[in-house]
């Protein structure tokens, strides 16, 4: 991937050695910027050997690494990590207005101050303040917000992963048939770009979509971007008519969907 990125061509089938030869060779005495994300490789002999074979760049290089494991970026030796804070619990709100309420600031003071009890309990995680928020955009502000924070939120604060906690109290909460599209999405590997038309179409061949008014295929988009709407996908991409046409799913999005398939949500036949 880091040489495909560099020479911007297809090289596969490669042998490990041929890709680090050719790397250096892209790189000596060019000056770099290279940035890792979301990496969980602890291992320092493998962070030393990457360091051996990049200091042929040229002055002033940098690589960049973005980690959840504090870890990773002792193991890596960076000279100084910087940890990224949560988002206050304003930015949050504006975040689960934009999500939840379509963007309309409520008028009832109750509904703000119930919202933001919901989010302190999201501790800032951007991932998990739009979980949430998708989670609420269905239910009355009003009315069902209070007996949400009540009655479902309790499971949030008992679980050590706050994130994955928040996940799946929102997978909870889906009907059974979104919960079988989501958990289809297991077969797909971890990182890769899903182009959601043929998606859409796999889920029809499986049986889990009933058209009724609509065709299947519009009833599956729908079901596409109410998984869409709880965070379920992420980097969506349109063409140029404004289409959907591919997006992925975030890698603890892919163990909830792995986790949470049985028989009765996934299956491949």
């Amino acid at each position: 991937m880091l040489l495909q990125s560099i020479s911007r061509e297809s090289q596969p089938d490669l042998a490990l050695d041929v890709v680090k030869d050719k790397i250096q060779e892209e790189i000596s005495g060019r000056r770099f910027l290279f940035v890792l994300d979301d990496v969980w490789e602890e291992n320092v002999e493998s962070w030393e050997a990457l360091g051996k074979y990049l200091k042929v760049g040229g002055s002033g290089s940098r690589v960049l690494v973005t980690t959840r494991s504090k870890e990773v970026a002792r193991s890596s030796m960076m000279e100084s990590p910087y940890f990224l804070e949560g988002l206050s619990l304003d930015e949050s709100w504006s975040l689960m207005v934009e999500k939840a309420l379509h963007g309309k600031v409520p008028q009832n003071p109750n509904v703000e101050r119930t919202g933001k009890e919901i989010l302190r309990k999201c501790c800032g995680v951007p991932l998990a303040v739009s979980t949430i928020a998708g989670l609420l955009r269905s239910k009355d502000p009003e009315t069902e917000w209070s007996l949400f924070s009540e009655n479902d939120l309790t499971s949030i604060s008992e679980e050590k992963n706050l994130t994955m906690s928040t996940l799946r109290l929102s997978f909870n909460h889906l009907p059974s048939h979104l919960k079988r599209c989501f958990t289809y999405c297991k077969l797909f590997p971890k990182g890769c770009k899903l182009y959601v038309q043929p998606l859409v179409q796999l889920w029809i061949a499986q049986g889990y979509i009933k058209s009724g008014d609509e065709g299947s295929e519009e009833m599956g988009l729908h079901c596409f971007k109410m998984l869409w709407w709880r965070s379920f996908f992420q980097e969506v991409k349109m063409d140029k008519l404004g289409n959907i046409e591919t997006c992925k799913i975030h890698d603890l999005v892919h163990d909830l969907a792995s986790s949470s398939a049985t028989s009765d949500f996934c299956g491949c036949w």
